[in-house]
C-alpha cells in the first residue's frame, strides 16, 4: 500500500484526536469521516504506520492516561476507569493484558517503589 504525505498527515491528526478524546467511543468511520478519508484506506494505512491497529493505539493511550491518575491521585479505580473511557470490569481486563497488573496491584507497586526510592 502507497500512502502520499496528504494520508500520512491523516494518520497524524487520529492520532491526535484519539490523544485527546480517548475518554469517548469514536468510531473508526467517524474518525475517517473527521480527517475526510475512507475508513478501509485509514485502518490499513495506521496499521502499516504505527504497527498496530487504531484500537490497539486508543487502548494503549487509555491504559497510559490509568496508570497516570493511579500514580498522581487517590481516585478509586471506578473513577479513573470512567475518567479513560472505559467501565471498571474493561479498565481491569485491558489493564491486566497490558501490564500484567489489576490496576490497584500496579498503583500499590508503583508507589511502594516511589516510597523506597524515597528512603534510599
Amino acid at each position: 500500500m502507497k500512502l502520499s504525505n496528504i494520508d500520512l498527515q491523516k494518520i497524524a491528526q487520529v492520532k491526535v484526536i484519539l490523544e485527546k478524546e480517548y475518554k469517548s467511543a469514536t468510531t473508526q468511520a467517524e474518525l475517517a469521516r473527521r480527517v475526510n478519508t475512507n475508513e478501509s484506506k485509514l485502518r490499513k494505512g495506521f496499521k502499516l504506520v504505527n504497527n498496530i491497529t487504531i484500537n490497539e493505539y486508543l487502548i494503549g493511550v487509555r491504559i497510559e492516561k490509568a496508570k497516570e491518575m493511579l500514580e498522581t491521585t487517590d481516585e478509586p479505580v471506578k473513577v479513573v476507569a470512567f475518567k479513560v473511557g472505559y467501565d471498571v470490569s474493561n479498565l481491569v481486563k485491558q489493564f491486566k493484558k497490558t501490564t500484567g497488573l489489576a490496576p490497584m496491584e500496579w498503583r500499590k507497586k508503583v508507589l511502594g517503589n516511589k516510597l523506597l526510592a524515597f528512603f534510599l
